[in-house]
């Protein structure tokens, strides 16, 4: 017999409160008394209650509190649970867009896809390389290079989420090595996708043509430039349109509405994520009577459903899957300890050699390497894409999750130090010898 759907919304609810009262003392625990940011506390109360580990425990002979789905695509967490993480991170980032000044952005664009290209290249193929030198894929044919094809994507991977929530905690969203980061974050987004998808149509059909490069490129950009300058134009009258409703909370409801719009479109009819679509909506909206009106109201949202993120982001990793399959325990250490330090310094190199080329001084592009580090849930979902269609195994699958923890662990804590000190800028008030400009 079938639950009831009150049943299975009970359950859910059940599920949703363990689930936040582990997200507050695990951020609780980090901020007071670790001194770390909550994000990482949060993370690691998501790991500690998984499937894999304490939530995983039959109980004085019962149930699990988080059995592993049986229909769930391959995810390790219930199909609802993700629903409500992928809310959340749709609520986190329309609010960084808000708070993003769009003006500051523009600027900044030009830098951060700059930023964002080496951040993507030099990952690339610093993950292929490493997958080839230890032997989990090849060179011999198409087909047996594909598994560095998807570790090389994987290492593209930048955690927008992960950046934004720490960059906001310490209220250097708005400052130029904040904007450049997070905008940075969205064309790797973009580049990421388009890498993906076309790894993806290699595994399915063995090859890809030039023209199918072309039309997912076309896609990427063409959604997000237009949504940006159509946002950008007709933002006015959409924010005096939903500030004619003066119900309780109506421009708080409808102003999310324009979010889960824009994330829909962008994953169903353009193949990006819908953060993506999300982030570009509140930078839409970001110099509009409209966001001064929603941010304390979306303030007190964020704080509800974005700690159920990055919780359900840890209980995704599987660290039982790591060293299983046709490899040694050794040989998997190896590798994740030398993808890891590809994972670092490619990031660090990638995307802080260009930030120097673009006009910040040492600390500001430290700052915005830092910054791009973490892979998060972002690598997360692709290596589950790469397991679930069974073109990478659980051998593989372990390394990326030891160095995607790894990654997402280290950053927010060298990136808040990174922050402290004087002007990133090669013409800020640390650096006033030199005359060099962002533009």
């Amino acid at each position: 017999m079938h639950d009831s759907p009150l049943a299975v919304v009970a359950e859910l609810i059940l599920l949703l409160s363990i689930i936040l009262v582990a997200a507050k003392v695990g951020g609780e625990i980090s901020e007071r008394y670790l001194k770390i940011p909550p994000v990482l506390g949060e993370l690691g109360a998501g790991i500690l209650i998984s499937p894999f580990l304490l939530g995983g425990i039959h109980w004085f002979g019962g149930n699990a509190i988080f059995e592993l789905p049986h229909d769930a695509g391959g995810l390790p967490v219930e199909p609802q649970l993700f629903f409500v993480a992928q809310l959340a991170a749709i609520v986190l980032l329309f609010e960084a867009g808000l708070e993003t000044d769009r003006e500051q952005f523009m600027k900044y664009v030009r830098p951060a896809t700059a930023v964002a290209a080496g951040g993507v290249i030099l990952p690339f193929f610093m993950g292929f390389a490493a997958t080839i030198m230890f032997g989990f894929a090849s060179v011999d044919s198409v087909s047996a290079m594909v598994p560095a094809l998807f570790v090389g994507a994987i290492m593209t991977a930048t955690s927008v989420g992960i950046t934004a929530r720490v960059l906001a905690d310490i209220r250097k969203l708005d400052s130029p090595e904040g904007v450049t980061v997070l905008a940075g974050a969205v064309v790797d987004d973009v580049l990421g996708i388009i890498i993906l998808a076309i790894v993806v149509g290699i595994a399915e059909e063995g090859e890809v043509t030039a023209g199918s490069i072309g039309v997912i490129f076309l896609k990427a950009v063409g959604f997000w430039l237009g949504l940006m300058i159509i946002g950008s134009i007709v933002s006015p009258y959409i924010s005096k349109a939903v500030l004619w409703f003066k119900s309780p909370g109506g421009a708080l409801v409808l102003a999310l509405a324009l979010a889960f719009v824009a994330s829909a479109v962008a994953e169903i009819y353009f193949g990006l994520a819908m953060i993506i679509g999300a982030y570009t909506m509140g930078l839409a909206l970001s110099n509009t009577e409209l966001k001064h009106q929603v941010e304390g109201s979306m303030r007190q949202v964020n704080n509800f459903l974005v700690p159920i993120f990055f919780v359900v982001i840890g209980m995704q990793v599987d660290f039982t899957a790591f060293g299983t399959g046709d490899t040694t325990l050794a040989a998997a250490i190896a590798f994740a300890a030398v993808l890891t330090l590809f994972a670092v310094i490619s990031k660090l190199v990638g995307s802080g050699v260009p930030a120097l080329l673009v006009g910040f001084n040492r600390r500001g592009a430290t700052r915005i390497a830092l910054g791009m580090l973490p892979r998060g849930e972002v690598a997360l979902i692709i290596a589950g894409i790469g397991l679930t269609s069974g073109v990478i195994g659980q051998d593989i699958f372990g390394v990326v999750i030891v160095m995607t923890v790894v990654t997402t662990v280290v950053a927010p804590v060298f990136l808040i130090s990174a922050f402290r000190g004087g002007s990133g800028l090669k013409n800020g008030d640390d650096q006033a010898g030199d005359n060099q400009t962002v533009d």
